[in-house]
């Protein structure tokens, strides 16, 4: 499965890590023990501090950890929950459920291991990147508007209905600020990772493509050169579950 093969590469990377370095022994070293480092990781401190290890390095291997260290930082701290997350859709949870499950509790976070992660060079990363961006913008305006679970303070507090009743306002209420704000997000950051991820002949992740590509087919629009607002409007149409 798709699922446990991107789990293993964000949580478990050591082995193509250490084999597929390439450069300076001296930058070899580093990644090692940063990837060494990350492997024990379980909270954003711990993780922050295995990165540390590799400040100032830009190779995609040094951007794999940090997308990685990423998701340990916001709670996701084993290959099993982000399986669990990424196979939310195929096993008849629906997006909300996987927007829930990817969810940062920090849209600076999200923003920062959507970049690292498209910065990997590998198309399941980026695509999981983009995902937890958009649904952390959900949250966000999920909170903004105080909705269901939320209680306008703290963004992982916001539960699956309280995803949906997101969707649904937003959708109803476009030209709020919150909506704005979320529908811009999410089209920016399925567009950045798109021609990659989903576009043409890639298929990073058929559940997920195939609902970003199943929303540009019922809105008319080419995601690879639409406006975000109305790529961010055309996802969230296909990801309401009462249309």
């Amino acid at each position: 499965m798709f699922s446990k093969k991107i789990a293993t590469m964000i949580l478990g990377l050591s082995a193509a890590i250490l084999t597929g370095c390439e450069g300076e022994q001296t930058e070899k070293d580093m990644i090692a023990e940063a990837q060494f480092c990350l492997d024990e990781a379980r909270d954003a401190a711990s993780a922050n501090a295995c990165m540390s290890k590799i400040n100032g390095i830009t190779s995609p291997n040094a951007y794999t950890l940090r997308c990685a260290a990423g998701f340990i930082s916001s709670g996701i701290t084993s290959a099993a929950n982000l399986s669990s997350a990424l196979t939310a859709i195929s096993e008849g949870g629906g997006p909300t459920d996987m927007l829930t499950a990817l969810s940062f509790d920090d849209v600076v976070l999200a923003n920062n291991t959507a970049n690292y992660c498209n910065q990997s060079g590998q198309k399941g990363l980026a695509l999981i990147g983009a995902m937890a961006k958009s649904a952390t913008a959900l949250s966000n305006a999920a909170n903004s508007l105080n909705l269901g679970s939320c209680d306008g303070s703290d963004i992982s507090s916001c539960d699956p209905a309280a995803i949906e009743n997101a969707i649904s306002d937003i959708l109803a209420n476009p030209n709020s600020s919150a909506a704005i704000e979320a529908v811009e997000a999410i089209g920016s950051s399925i567009q950045t990772v798109y021609s990659v991820t989903c576009g043409g002949t890639n298929n990073a992740n058929s559940d997920i493509c195939g609902d970003i590509n199943q929303a540009a087919a019922t809105a008319g629009i080419d995601i690879s050169t639409a406006d975000i607002s109305a790529i961010g409007q055309a996802l969230l149409a296909q990801w309401n579950p009462t249309p």
